[in-house]
């Protein structure tokens, strides 16, 4: 008898094992789907409240931007592409603060939102390709946060030997060089540089004799030469405002517009931050000044390569020159042109 009750105490455990498994699992489970639910609805109404606020500022940034982010306007006939006017409000290009804002975001977006795609492809005339970078740079430090004088003497002495490698190549170098040459107002003038995490565009116009030069980049750079002064976004925006910023003679930009506007290295996304860069410099410039500008170039090819970098054609360069005058087309594969205002 006794035997036979330890027996069904032992087949009552061999049952109520699975039972209590089952029951764990679906408490386990139900638990877990409330906590997904729960961090679904906070990060979908996180994402949710995120693009809300952001196409806002897009739309606001597209009404202040004005004739100038309408690229279906149609050019006249320049040298090397259609010439392209606008009236320009710049005292707003410069008070619009989501133009030098970061995405906010974790990681920088992988696809052009789709309810952006039109402004980006300017109707769907250019061409998506994808290649994707993360590299958040925005109001952090350059990858040269301090230029030293002795750096830049030893870049200064390349570039007269035609050797300076700059970041592209020295073939890149001497094509900028070669478009410094007929750019008006570089040769013993003040010069504004946009974009340069190593100062071998600033050695380039020490070697033809610029005055002094002003570097506008994402990130602080400490500079010991006494020629060469360094800024981020938010002040070259505030002194613009407070009357403080001055004119220049020439602006200079190689390699970095093309980025603009695409998240790549924290920026907000903004189908118009290029134009908008190239409008703001034509803001700063005096009469009779020059824009120098070396960016992927393709006549009969604009492109987007999302979130890389932007080709320049005969669609997109007209917008991007807005109001400029066409000088001088230069060489190198990130085509250097000149444009005087």
């Amino acid at each position: 008898m006794g035997k036979l009750m330890e027996y069904s105490k032992f087949v009552l455990i061999i049952i109520f094992i699975p039972l209590f498994i089952i029951l764990f699992r679906h408490t386990r489970l139900r638990t877990i789907e409330k906590h997904v639910e729960l961090f679904t609805e906070q990060t979908t109404s996180k994402r949710d409240s995120y693009f809300s606020t952001y196409l806002e500022e897009i739309n606001k940034t597209r009404l202040l931007c004005g004739q100038l982010c309408n690229t279906s306007r149609k050019g006249t006939p320049g040298i090397f592409f259609d010439k392209i006017t606008a009236t320009i409000n710049c005292e707003a290009l410069f008070q619009n603060e989501y133009v030098d804002s970061s995405h906010g975001l974790a990681h920088a977006p992988r696809k052009i939102p789709s309810i952006l795609l039109n402004d980006y492809t300017m109707n769907g005339i250019i061409k998506v390709h994808t290649a994707y970078f993360n590299q958040p740079y925005l109001g952090s430090t350059a990858r040269i946060p301090i230029w030293t004088k002795s750096l830049l003497k030893e870049y200064v002495a390349r570039a007269k030997e035609g050797k300076l490698f700059g970041v592209y190549g020295i073939s890149e170098t001497n094509a900028l060089r070669d478009g410094l040459q007929h750019a008006p107002g570089v040769k013993g003038g003040r010069v504004l540089v946009i974009g340069s995490e190593k100062p071998w565009v600033e050695a380039c116009l020490l070697e033809i004799g610029a005055k002094s030069i002003v570097t506008l980049e994402y990130g602080r750079i400490k500079s010991e030469h006494e020629q060469i002064t360094t800024m981020v976004p938010s002040e070259y925006r505030r002194t613009y405002l407070d009357n403080t910023l001055g004119l220049f003679d020439a602006v200079v930009s190689f390699s970095s517009i093309e980025h603009s506007g695409l998240g790549r290295y924290g920026d907000a996304l903004n189908p118009w931050a290029d134009l908008i860069v190239v409008a703001r410099a034509w803001c700063v410039t005096k009469t009779n000044g020059s824009l120098v500008l070396g960016v992927l170039y393709d006549i009969n090819r604009d492109y987007i390569t999302f979130n890389a970098h932007r080709c320049y054609g005969k669609k997109r360069y007209p917008y991007l020159t807005t109001n400029w005058i066409q000088h001088y087309l230069g060489k190198g594969v990130q085509r250097v042109h000149v444009f005087t205002k």
